[in-house]
Parts: structure tokens; sequence; C-alpha cells
């Protein structure tokens, strides 16, 4: 669960690192073997007062290139633990490899030549704020390995422990709601299928198991936030939750992408062109996902894990892109007018529908992908369920949006082509696009 960095607009990579909310439990074990990494972050949680950092090391081998490590070299490796104002030091640390031990804000846990067979230590937070927890080492050319388990809870009124971040307090109860929020929306797109038989086809269905998928996304991760609060672990249902993930994303991807080009509305089938635009599309959007489980996963300890972030940035721009490039279709060569007898002033109102989808597109992304990116990296991180929230809000007002765009009923009495006014419309596609 993090929060962005913002004193500096260069250290753009920490940003990055720091970004992404995780749903990993604040009760974790680290193995690490043969590791010479520098720096490790392990994790980062909000603590109010009182709040408590619980480790128990283990199995802990230190080896050196050249020769036994000694005692002073010992002193240079450790737990450490930092507040928000220690992250001036972490990007020096992730960034230029620094040693940062001495540095202001930077507290110790523990450092190796404390160590013994095990190491078991709690420290108490007094302080409330957003505190980094990690593994330092500044003896060169050494590696360690060794087992960590930690721990990271607040106390609540009745003296339990609360393992949720300080500041995702409220986040169970919001996810919780737009889970009801978008089961409203799903219900009633489903009455309106069903009252409007009639008008119904293939991309309705579609729309309706993308919003089913939303709405059990939504469930598990509540589910997830709230049994990480009580218990300090998601049993489970974080595997659940980001197989839903994968899935709705991809089938966001194409259900969009077939808007945009009037499948199963204006005609039945897809030209090459298109075909090739929705592949590459989801395929982007699989390799963003798949990137963002890995995240979800293995956390910021992983070696891997800058490589996954920064992949997973690249390729969800891209699949945006890609979104919002133009559809070489244009509603005034559908010849809807010519084979149906459809008023011009209909099939003015389906030009504009189609204008407007790619207004609300464009709203939509970008304030998901640059707006929420740029409010999280200026705000404090008091404000990152709320910026959820926000964001959560936004993405219901689309749905809502597009989905009335759409809706099934007379006045947007959609005509499919067959396939031979198909063949015979696509010779003037080239004429003139739509961006959608």
């Amino acid at each position: 669960m993090h929060e962005s960095l913002h004193h500096h607009a260069s250290p753009i990579l920490l940003l990055l690192l720091l970004f992404i909310p995780s749903i990993k439990s604040e009760i974790q074990t680290f193995k690490l073997s043969s590791d010479h990494r520098p720096f490790i972050l392990l994790q980062d949680f909000g603590f109010n007062n009182p709040g408590y950092i619980s480790i128990s090391i283990s199995s802990v081998s230190i080896s050196a290139a050249a020769a036994a490590v000694s005692p002073t070299q010992l002193s240079f490796m450790g737990c450490f633990y930092g507040p928000t104002p220690a992250r001036q030091a972490m990007e020096l640390a992730v960034l230029k490899d620094t040693c940062i031990i001495g540095s202001p804000f930077i507290f110790p846990i523990t450092t190796f030549n404390e160590l013994t067979t095990t190491f078991n230590k709690t420290v108490f937070i007094s302080i409330p704020d957003l505190y980094y927890i990690f593994l330092i080492n500044c003896a060169k050319n050494s590696s360690i390995s060794m087992t960590l388990n930690l721990e990271t809870y607040n106390l609540d009124s009745n003296g339990d422990r609360d393992y949720i971040d300080d500041h995702f307090t409220t986040l169970p109860t919001t996810l919780f709601a737009f889970t009801f929020t978008f089961l409203a929306l799903l219900l009633a797109w489903l009455h309106g299928c069903t009252k409007n038989k009639r008008f119904v086809h293939k991309i309705h269905a579609l729309m309706g198991l993308l919003l089913f998928l939303r709405f059990v996304e939504l469930l598990c991760d509540a589910y997830v936030h709230r049994s990480i609060r009580l218990t300090g672990s998601p049993h489970g249902w974080n595997m659940v939750w980001l197989s839903v993930y994968l899935a709705r994303t991809m089938l966001f991807v194409v259900v969009i992408m077939l808007i945009r080009s009037g499948w199963s509305l204006f005609r039945q089938g897809l030209q090459k062109i298109e075909k090739y635009a929705i592949t590459t599309t989801v395929l982007l959007q699989v390799i963003a996902g798949v990137c963002f489980v890995l995240i979800q996963v293995f956390g910021p300890s992983n070696r891997s894990y800058k490589y996954w972030t920064v992949t997973y940035y690249a390729f969800d721009f891209l699949c945006c892109a890609f979104m919002l490039l133009p559809v070489c279709k244009s509603i005034d060569n559908l010849g809807i007018s010519s084979k149906a007898g459809v008023k011009e002033a209909k099939r003015l109102v389906h030009q504009r529908v189609y204008e407007n989808l790619a207004i609300v597109i464009y709203v939509y992304l970008g304030f998901t992908r640059l707006g929420m990116f740029v409010l999280r990296a200026i705000t404090s991180y008091n404000f990152w369920c709320l910026s959820i929230a926000l964001e959560m809000t936004m993405e219901f007002i689309f749905y809502v949006v597009v989905y009335a765009m759409f809706w099934p009923n007379a006045r947007y009495d959609y005509v499919v082509l067959d396939d031979g006014d198909e063949d015979h419309t696509s010779i003037a596609l080239s004429g003139s696009m739509i961006w959608v």
C-alpha cells in the first residue's frame, strides 16, 4: 500500500515503484537467498498511535567475495524503518546505491552484528505517519541469506490488532458500497435487456458480462481487505480477486473496442484491420495485467519488482493509446439510410452517440491514468483512500454514461448489416474516420 514520492520530478522510477497499491497481507515472510542488493524495500504501512513493527529473523547467513565478514561490516547491514521524511534518503539508495545508514529519519530495528541464531523484536511507533520498512546492506561484495517474518499493525479502541493501514481503514466499507452500486447497475441492465429483447444484440450480452465481472471483482477485493484487517492475511481471496481482475480487464478492452467498431449494432463482422487492432490491444492488456498480478503477489522485495512495475505502466499506456486510435469507420458510410430507410435525423443521432463516446473515453482514460497519477503524486498518503473512492466514482460514472448511450431501446434501433452490405460498405470506409 504505497504513496508516491513527490519532492522532486527527477526520480520517476522510484515514484513508479511506490505508486501501485498492494494487497499483500500485513503478516509476511521473506526468504532471501544470496541477495546482494544494497536496499530492499519490504513494506510500507500507515501507523496510528499505538502502532507496532514486529520482526523475527532466522537462518541468517552472510557471505563475502574476499573473506569472512567482519563485525564492522555486520554493523552496516540490518533491518531499518523510516517515516515519510525518509523518502529523500530512499531516493538515493534506490537510484544511486548510496548507503543511507546514519541518514536523518533512518532508524534501526536491528543490525546484523546484534543477531544470534534467532532474533525477535517489536518496535513501538508513537508518531502517526506512513513508515517504510527495509533492509540495508552497505558492505560491498557481500550477500545475505535469511528468513524474515514481519508483522505491522495498529491497535483499535478495544486493544485488538488492526492489520490494515491507518489511511485504508475505510477502504473495505468503500469497496462494499461500490460493489452493491455496480450490482444495482447490473440488475438495471438485465432488466432493460429483458424488457427490450427485440433491441438486444450480442454486444449487450458482453456488456452485461463485463458488469458481472466488475461486481465480482469488487466483492473479492472488499473481502481481501476485510480479511487482512482482521487476521493479517487475505486467506486466498487475493488470488480469486486477481483472477477476476485479469478476466475483467481483458473483457473491458474487448467491449470498448467492439462498441467503437459498431460490431453487432451496425454490422455482423469485423474487418481485418479491426481484428488486428483488437487482438493487439488485448495482448497489451494481458501483458500489463500479468505484470500487475506479479507486483501484487510478490511485492517490492522481489528482485524483478522494478521491471514488472515499469513494464506494467508502459504496456498499460500503450493499451490506452490503442483504445484511443481512430476507427476507420464512419457512421456516414454505413449505408443505414439506403438499407433500412432510416431517417436522416436518426442517422445523426447515431453519429452524435459515437462522437460523445469518443469524448467519454478520452475523459475516462485521461482521468484514471494521468489524472489519478498526478493527484496521488502531489497529495499526502492520508488522501490515498479518498483518491481510490474518487477513481471508482469516475469509473462508475463512465459505465453509467456508456451503458446509457447503448441501452437497448427503440430510440437506438440499430440495424445490423448483412455480409453483402458490409462488403459494399467497406469500400467507403477509407473515405472518413471517426475518432473513438
